[in-house]
């Protein structure tokens, strides 16, 4: 496995279960357990709390990725546990007795303190293992002003034919300079392929560092763009729903979510060419022919890419762990802000019916042909 996507599940792990404070307040309840065991309120909540924090821990990218950090032997990723439907059986168990609830959390508790510990300790050593390695790596790309770039494809068409995966990539391949060309006069490079990786299909690219943050933006901005969209559809159904059938309410509704799904490959497409007037202003000598056409190019690419279910990662630039203090820096900021939108909008999308997500397919799904060189 690539060193970078190594280090990037390794983050995912601190950022979701230690840097938050989760496995801090798991030991916190666990030793103010006892105070409470003839609360059952008390307990009821400490119960939902962990719930709540385990259902988004669940819901994210973790337990694919611990189950890559911890693939053979022991300890095993404390994901492989449905600890989040443990704890939810227990809270919403109206029947069981106080101190039956108290036994049963205390030991609930104590499992997931555990198995999280063992993970830590195994995590920690892989990190130690691979700390040169990284280090290396960022000499490496800080010299060749390039960035690491995983564009990760989840989505089952994709993954399971190698017409359209290799379709995918083709396009990414095309559009990738072209989307140079808008924002950097200097030709560019070929698009470098570093690793492949499998269960989803990771794609490891080396690309031009500027421009891989620039593609940074348009991912968060889409995926931004698209959850709202979701939010809106999950939200309004119900609404919908109480109307009883009156034409006009519905029409407005209708309305309305139609512009919000154009709304996706709109922000999209003035992001780029925002970006694009931006480049010129700093460097006279970018390409400025058929602007529209590439323009429309790489919203296609990008709103197809989201819709589907995939996601794209930022897994090292130059400089990235340079921050002094333990504060992090400007880009592993947008690394994380990115993550967020991702898996925000890829929650939302799991959750949605079949016939949602038809519609969202047929408007941005298609990547089109190949009209630009």
């Amino acid at each position: 496995m690539n060193i970078e996507m190594l280090q990037d599940f390794i983050h995912t792990f601190r950022r979701e279960v230690v840097d938050p404070g989760f496995k801090r307040d798991l030991d916190d309840y666990a030793s103010s357990l006892a105070a409470s065991q003839n609360n059952i309120v008390a307990l009821r909540e400490i119960a939902s709390k962990i719930q709540t924090s385990l259902d988004s821990i669940f819901g994210g990218d973790l337990p694919e990725n611990l189950a890559s950090l911890l693939p053979t032997g022991q300890p095993r990723p404390f994901t492989e546990v449905p600890h989040d439907e443990n704890f939810r059986i227990l809270a919403e168990d109206t029947d069981i007795a106080q101190q039956e609830f108290f036994s049963q959390l205390n030991q609930l508790i104590s499992e997931l303190q555990n198995q999280i510990q063992k993970n830590i300790t195994a995590i920690d050593k892989i990190e130690e293992f691979i700390r040169p390695y990284v280090s290396e790596d960022v000499r490496q790309i800080a010299a060749d002003g390039l960035a690491v770039l995983a564009i990760v494809f989840h989505d089952t068409q994709t993954i399971t034919s190698l017409e359209k995966l290799s379709k995918a990539l083709a396009t990414w391949n095309r559009v990738l300079p072209i989307y140079h060309q808008l924002l950097k006069s200097e030709p560019p490079a070929d698009v470098r392929i570093v690793e492949l990786q499998n269960g989803s299909i990771d794609c490891i690219i080396n690309l031009d560092v500027d421009i891989a943050l620039d593609v940074v933006e348009l991912f968060k901005l889409g995926f931004q763009v698209f959850a709202a969209y979701l939010s809106y559809k999950k939200m309004i159904e119900p609404i919908i729903a109480s109307y009883h059938g009156n034409k006009k309410l519905i029409s407005q509704e209708e309305e309305r979510e139609a512009l919000l799904l154009e709304n996706i490959g709109t922000a999209v497409h003035e992001r780029i060419m925002a970006q694009h007037k931006e480049a010129k202003k700093r460097d006279k000598e970018v390409d400025g022919t058929a602007i529209p056409k590439k323009v429309e190019q790489v919203t296609n690419l990008i709103t197809a890419h989201i819709v589907k279910g995939n996601d794209i990662k930022l897994l090292a630039v130059p400089g990235l762990n340079e921050a002094e203090d333990g504060e992090l820096s400007d880009t592993e900021d947008h690394i994380a802000s990115l993550r967020e939108q991702s898996v925000a909008a890829r929650r939302q999308l799991r959750q949605m019916r079949p016939e949602a997500n038809q519609k969202l397919l047929e408007a941005y799904g298609k990547l089109g042909e190949p009209d630009v060189e």
